[in-house]
Protein backbone atom coordinates (compact mmCIF):
# COMPACT_ATOMS: atom_id res chain seq x y z
CA UNK A 1 0.00 0.00 0.00
CA UNK A 2 1.40 3.43 -0.89
CA UNK A 3 1.53 5.92 1.66
CA UNK A 4 0.52 9.31 1.02
CA UNK A 5 3.30 12.23 1.37
CA UNK A 6 3.35 14.38 3.93
CA UNK A 7 1.92 18.03 3.12
CA UNK A 8 4.50 20.70 2.56
CA UNK A 9 4.48 24.25 2.02
CA UNK A 10 6.89 27.25 0.30
CA UNK A 11 7.20 30.20 2.21
CA UNK A 12 8.64 33.27 1.03
CA UNK A 13 9.29 36.47 2.27
CA UNK A 14 10.42 39.10 -0.24
CA UNK A 15 12.59 42.55 1.40
CA UNK A 16 14.59 45.31 -0.14
CA UNK A 17 17.74 43.32 0.28
CA UNK A 18 16.77 39.58 0.40
CA UNK A 19 13.98 36.68 -0.44
CA UNK A 20 13.99 34.35 2.99
CA UNK A 21 12.50 31.01 1.59
CA UNK A 22 11.57 27.70 3.08
CA UNK A 23 9.91 24.35 2.93
CA UNK A 24 7.67 23.54 6.35
CA UNK A 25 4.97 21.82 7.78
CA UNK A 26 1.13 23.27 8.39
CA UNK A 27 2.53 23.66 12.23
CA UNK A 28 5.46 26.10 10.71
CA UNK A 29 8.43 23.91 11.25
CA UNK A 30 10.94 24.90 8.79
CA UNK A 31 12.19 21.82 7.14
CA UNK A 32 14.91 24.08 4.83
CA UNK A 33 15.51 27.88 4.77
CA UNK A 34 18.13 29.78 3.27
CA UNK A 35 17.93 33.22 1.03
CA UNK A 36 18.84 35.41 -1.40
CA UNK A 37 19.36 38.57 -2.75
CA UNK A 38 16.13 40.10 -4.23
CA UNK A 39 17.51 42.03 -6.59
CA UNK A 40 14.69 44.23 -5.65
CA UNK A 41 16.82 47.38 -7.07
CA UNK A 42 16.00 46.08 -10.52
CA UNK A 43 13.14 45.08 -12.43
CA UNK A 44 9.78 43.41 -11.76
CA UNK A 45 10.82 40.54 -14.14
CA UNK A 46 14.45 40.20 -12.41
CA UNK A 47 12.19 40.31 -9.18
CA UNK A 48 10.13 37.64 -10.50
CA UNK A 49 13.03 35.73 -12.05
CA UNK A 50 14.76 35.18 -8.77
CA UNK A 51 11.12 33.91 -7.16
CA UNK A 52 11.41 31.60 -9.69
CA UNK A 53 14.45 30.37 -9.57
CA UNK A 54 14.26 29.73 -5.57
CA UNK A 55 10.92 27.61 -6.19
CA UNK A 56 12.27 25.67 -9.24
CA UNK A 57 15.29 25.01 -6.22
CA UNK A 58 12.67 24.16 -3.34
CA UNK A 59 10.87 21.66 -5.88
CA UNK A 60 13.66 19.78 -6.06
CA UNK A 61 14.03 19.08 -2.24
CA UNK A 62 10.51 17.61 -1.88
CA UNK A 63 11.57 14.26 -2.30
CA UNK A 64 14.52 14.46 0.01
CA UNK A 65 11.77 15.66 2.88
CA UNK A 66 9.76 12.69 2.28
CA UNK A 67 7.08 15.17 1.25
CA UNK A 68 4.99 17.05 -1.93
CA UNK A 69 4.89 21.02 -1.68
CA UNK A 70 0.87 21.44 -2.17
CA UNK A 71 0.69 25.50 -1.74
CA UNK A 72 2.88 28.57 -1.79
CA UNK A 73 3.02 31.30 0.85
CA UNK A 74 4.33 34.88 -0.12
CA UNK A 75 4.87 38.03 1.76
CA UNK A 76 5.59 40.96 0.51
CA UNK A 77 6.02 44.66 1.55
CA UNK A 78 2.98 47.13 0.62
CA UNK A 79 -0.62 46.92 0.25
CA UNK A 80 -1.72 43.25 -0.83
CA UNK A 81 -5.43 42.59 -2.70
CA UNK A 82 -5.59 39.42 -0.72
CA UNK A 83 -8.12 37.75 -2.47
CA UNK A 84 -6.23 37.95 -5.72
CA UNK A 85 -2.79 38.24 -4.26
CA UNK A 86 -1.61 41.35 -5.87
CA UNK A 87 -0.17 44.68 -5.04
CA UNK A 88 -2.30 47.62 -4.93
CA UNK A 89 0.03 50.23 -6.63
CA UNK A 90 3.37 50.42 -5.26
CA UNK A 91 5.79 50.09 -2.30
CA UNK A 92 8.46 52.45 -1.51
CA UNK A 93 11.30 49.95 -0.93
CA UNK A 94 11.24 48.77 -4.44
CA UNK A 95 10.57 50.50 -6.82
CA UNK A 96 9.74 48.30 -9.67
CA UNK A 97 7.01 46.29 -7.72
CA UNK A 98 3.41 48.11 -8.77
CA UNK A 99 0.82 46.28 -9.08
CA UNK A 100 2.79 43.02 -8.91
CA UNK A 101 0.20 39.98 -9.83
CA UNK A 102 2.08 37.51 -7.31
CA UNK A 103 -0.35 34.68 -7.21
CA UNK A 104 -1.45 34.85 -10.90
CA UNK A 105 2.37 34.58 -12.20
CA UNK A 106 3.28 31.79 -9.35
CA UNK A 107 -0.31 29.60 -10.22
CA UNK A 108 -0.08 30.25 -13.96
CA UNK A 109 4.42 28.87 -13.64
CA UNK A 110 3.71 26.00 -11.08
CA UNK A 111 0.40 25.37 -11.07
CA UNK A 112 0.47 25.42 -7.02
CA UNK A 113 -2.12 27.38 -5.09
CA UNK A 114 -0.63 30.46 -3.82
CA UNK A 115 -1.37 32.90 -1.02
CA UNK A 116 -0.08 36.67 -0.78
CA UNK A 117 -0.15 38.81 2.39
CA UNK A 118 1.49 41.98 3.64
CA UNK A 119 4.66 41.40 5.18
CA UNK A 120 3.79 42.68 8.14
CA UNK A 121 0.36 40.59 8.80
CA UNK A 122 2.65 37.49 8.06
CA UNK A 123 5.09 38.87 10.69
CA UNK A 124 2.24 39.17 13.29
CA UNK A 125 0.26 35.60 12.31
CA UNK A 126 3.80 33.73 12.82
CA UNK A 127 3.94 35.33 16.21
CA UNK A 128 0.12 34.86 17.59
CA UNK A 129 1.16 31.37 16.05
CA UNK A 130 4.09 30.16 16.91
CA UNK A 131 5.71 33.06 18.81
CA UNK A 132 5.57 35.53 21.28
CA UNK A 133 1.82 35.81 21.20
CA UNK A 134 1.12 32.11 21.05
CA UNK A 135 -2.36 31.19 22.73
CA UNK A 136 -3.57 35.04 22.34
CA UNK A 137 -6.54 35.79 20.00
CA UNK A 138 -6.01 39.84 19.75
CA UNK A 139 -2.80 40.06 18.91
CA UNK A 140 -0.94 43.30 17.58
CA UNK A 141 2.52 43.46 16.17
CA UNK A 142 5.25 45.77 15.12
CA UNK A 143 8.11 45.50 13.01
CA UNK A 144 10.78 48.40 13.77
CA UNK A 145 13.49 48.83 10.87
CA UNK A 146 14.22 51.24 8.34
CA UNK A 147 10.47 52.33 8.38
CA UNK A 148 7.62 50.76 10.96
CA UNK A 149 5.10 47.94 9.93
CA UNK A 150 1.94 46.07 11.64
CA UNK A 151 -0.27 43.58 11.97
CA UNK A 152 -3.17 43.16 13.86
CA UNK A 153 -5.19 39.46 14.61
CA UNK A 154 -8.59 40.05 15.93
CA UNK A 155 -10.01 36.83 17.58
CA UNK A 156 -7.66 35.00 15.52
CA UNK A 157 -7.75 35.88 12.11
CA UNK A 158 -5.79 38.82 10.32
CA UNK A 159 -7.30 41.98 10.14
CA UNK A 160 -6.43 43.34 6.22
CA UNK A 161 -9.33 46.13 6.36
CA UNK A 162 -12.17 46.32 3.54
CA UNK A 163 -9.72 47.57 0.91
CA UNK A 164 -6.81 45.67 2.26
CA UNK A 165 -5.08 48.34 3.55
CA UNK A 166 -5.51 48.05 6.94
CA UNK A 167 -2.86 47.62 9.63
CA UNK A 168 -0.41 50.91 8.50
CA UNK A 169 0.31 51.27 12.12
CA UNK A 170 3.84 53.09 11.13
CA UNK A 171 1.96 55.72 9.51
CA UNK A 172 -0.44 56.57 13.12
CA UNK A 173 0.26 60.42 13.52
CA UNK A 174 1.02 61.08 17.42
CA UNK A 175 2.28 64.60 16.38
CA UNK A 176 -0.08 66.82 13.57
CA UNK A 177 2.83 69.46 13.61
CA UNK A 178 5.77 66.72 13.55
CA UNK A 179 7.84 66.41 10.24
CA UNK A 180 6.05 65.13 7.42
CA UNK A 181 6.67 61.69 6.76
CA UNK A 182 7.33 59.61 3.25
CA UNK A 183 3.63 58.67 3.43
CA UNK A 184 2.75 62.69 3.34
CA UNK A 185 1.01 62.85 6.66
CA UNK A 186 2.67 64.57 9.63
CA UNK A 187 4.11 63.43 12.60
CA UNK A 188 3.34 59.69 12.43
CA UNK A 189 5.49 57.34 14.43
CA UNK A 190 8.25 56.36 11.85
CA UNK A 191 9.01 59.70 11.64
CA UNK A 192 9.71 59.02 15.77
CA UNK A 193 10.75 55.52 15.73
CA UNK A 194 12.21 53.81 12.84
CA UNK A 195 15.60 52.90 12.77
CA UNK A 196 16.43 56.06 11.10
CA UNK A 197 14.49 58.50 12.98
CA UNK A 198 16.25 56.80 16.11
CA UNK A 199 19.60 57.82 14.72
CA UNK A 200 19.04 61.24 13.42
CA UNK A 201 18.26 61.94 17.04
CA UNK A 202 20.88 60.45 18.31
CA UNK A 203 23.08 62.96 15.95
CA UNK A 204 20.86 65.59 17.41
CA UNK A 205 21.62 65.16 20.97
CA UNK A 206 25.26 64.08 20.53
CA UNK A 207 25.59 67.30 18.49
CA UNK A 208 23.50 69.45 21.22
CA UNK A 209 26.12 67.78 24.40
CA UNK A 210 29.26 68.82 22.34
CA UNK A 211 29.93 65.74 21.54
CA UNK A 212 31.29 64.27 18.11
CA UNK A 213 29.31 62.69 15.67
CA UNK A 214 30.16 59.58 14.19
CA UNK A 215 30.71 59.87 10.63
CA UNK A 216 28.70 55.88 10.16
CA UNK A 217 25.86 56.05 12.95
CA UNK A 218 24.29 52.92 13.09
CA UNK A 219 21.85 50.98 15.78
CA UNK A 220 24.43 48.61 16.84
CA UNK A 221 26.85 51.71 17.68
CA UNK A 222 23.64 53.58 20.06
CA UNK A 223 22.78 50.56 21.47
CA UNK A 224 26.54 50.09 22.90
CA UNK A 225 26.62 53.49 24.28
CA UNK A 226 23.52 52.68 25.81
CA UNK A 227 25.41 49.40 27.45
CA UNK A 228 28.47 51.80 28.78
CA UNK A 229 26.13 54.92 29.86
CA UNK A 230 26.36 57.60 27.74
CA UNK A 231 23.65 60.02 28.46
CA UNK A 232 23.12 61.36 24.87
CA UNK A 233 22.37 57.12 24.18
CA UNK A 234 20.66 56.92 26.92
CA UNK A 235 18.14 59.83 26.54
CA UNK A 236 17.63 59.00 22.61
CA UNK A 237 16.27 55.51 23.93
CA UNK A 238 14.38 56.72 26.86
CA UNK A 239 12.43 59.47 24.27
CA UNK A 240 12.08 57.16 21.52
CA UNK A 241 10.71 54.51 23.84
CA UNK A 242 8.44 57.17 25.36
CA UNK A 243 7.22 57.80 21.33
CA UNK A 244 6.12 54.25 21.04
CA UNK A 245 4.51 54.18 24.54
CA UNK A 246 2.62 57.09 23.20
CA UNK A 247 1.67 55.12 20.31
CA UNK A 248 0.69 51.43 21.78
CA UNK A 249 -1.59 53.46 24.55
CA UNK A 250 -3.92 54.83 21.32
CA UNK A 251 -3.78 51.37 20.13
CA UNK A 252 -4.80 49.60 23.19
CA UNK A 253 -7.33 51.85 23.72
CA UNK A 254 -9.08 50.94 20.50
CA UNK A 255 -8.34 47.30 19.95
CA UNK A 256 -7.69 46.30 23.79
CA UNK A 257 -5.10 43.78 22.28
CA UNK A 258 -3.68 40.53 25.00
CA UNK A 259 -0.38 41.31 23.51
CA UNK A 260 1.69 43.93 21.45
CA UNK A 261 4.84 42.10 19.87
CA UNK A 262 7.74 44.25 18.71
CA UNK A 263 9.85 42.95 16.42
CA UNK A 264 12.84 43.92 13.59
CA UNK A 265 16.38 45.27 13.69
CA UNK A 266 15.99 47.92 16.61
CA UNK A 267 13.62 45.71 18.85
CA UNK A 268 16.73 42.69 19.25
CA UNK A 269 18.52 45.60 20.71
CA UNK A 270 20.03 43.62 24.38
CA UNK A 271 18.32 46.57 26.72
CA UNK A 272 14.96 47.01 28.46
CA UNK A 273 13.19 48.77 25.54
CA UNK A 274 10.18 46.51 25.91
CA UNK A 275 9.81 47.72 29.36
CA UNK A 276 10.29 51.09 29.29
CA UNK A 277 7.98 51.38 26.08
CA UNK A 278 4.83 49.27 28.20
CA UNK A 279 5.53 51.40 31.54
CA UNK A 280 4.51 54.76 29.10
CA UNK A 281 2.17 52.64 27.28
CA UNK A 282 0.49 51.84 30.79
CA UNK A 283 0.88 55.38 32.34
CA UNK A 284 -1.14 56.75 28.93
CA UNK A 285 -3.94 54.13 28.16
CA UNK A 286 -7.41 53.53 29.67
CA UNK A 287 -7.00 52.04 32.63
CA UNK A 288 -9.65 48.91 32.04
CA UNK A 289 -8.31 48.66 28.33
CA UNK A 290 -4.44 48.18 29.47
CA UNK A 291 -5.18 46.46 32.34
CA UNK A 292 -3.75 43.06 31.18
CA UNK A 293 -1.83 43.62 27.78
CA UNK A 294 1.31 42.55 27.43
CA UNK A 295 4.20 43.83 25.38
CA UNK A 296 6.90 41.21 24.24
CA UNK A 297 9.80 41.00 21.95
CA UNK A 298 9.46 38.97 18.91
CA UNK A 299 10.62 35.68 19.35
CA UNK A 300 10.95 34.19 15.81
CA UNK A 301 13.19 36.81 14.97
CA UNK A 302 14.17 36.17 10.70
CA UNK A 303 12.07 32.77 10.65
CA UNK A 304 8.99 34.90 11.45
CA UNK A 305 8.34 36.06 7.31
CA UNK A 306 8.75 32.27 5.86
CA UNK A 307 7.28 30.85 9.27
CA UNK A 308 4.11 32.90 8.64
CA UNK A 309 3.81 32.68 4.62
CA UNK A 310 3.76 28.57 5.10
CA UNK A 311 0.55 29.47 7.83
CA UNK A 312 -0.71 31.63 6.02
CA UNK A 313 -0.54 29.04 3.04
CA UNK A 314 -1.66 25.94 5.00
CA UNK A 315 -4.54 28.06 6.73
CA UNK A 316 -6.13 28.84 3.20
CA UNK A 317 -4.64 25.84 1.33
CA UNK A 318 -6.90 23.44 4.22
CA UNK A 319 -9.85 25.97 4.14
CA UNK A 320 -9.92 25.57 0.34
CA UNK A 321 -10.03 22.08 -0.01
CA UNK A 322 -13.49 22.07 2.85
CA UNK A 323 -14.96 24.15 0.53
Amino acid sequence: MTTAKKELFIGMDLGGSFIKYAIGDRQGNLLYADKRPSRADQSQDTIFSVIYSIVDDLLMHQERLHGQIVAIGFGSPGSVDFEHGRLIGATPNINDWTDADIRGRLEARYGLPTWVDNDANVMALAEARVGAARGKANVIALTLGTGIGGGILIAGEVYRGSDYAGAELGHMSINFLGPKCNCGNFGCIEQYASAPAMLRLYGQKLHEQNLPVPVELSTFLLFEQVASGQAAAVETVQEVCAYLGYALANLVNIFNPDVIVIGGGVADADIDLMQQIEKVMKQRALPPAVRQVQVKRAELGNRAGQVGAIMLAADAYAAQRQV
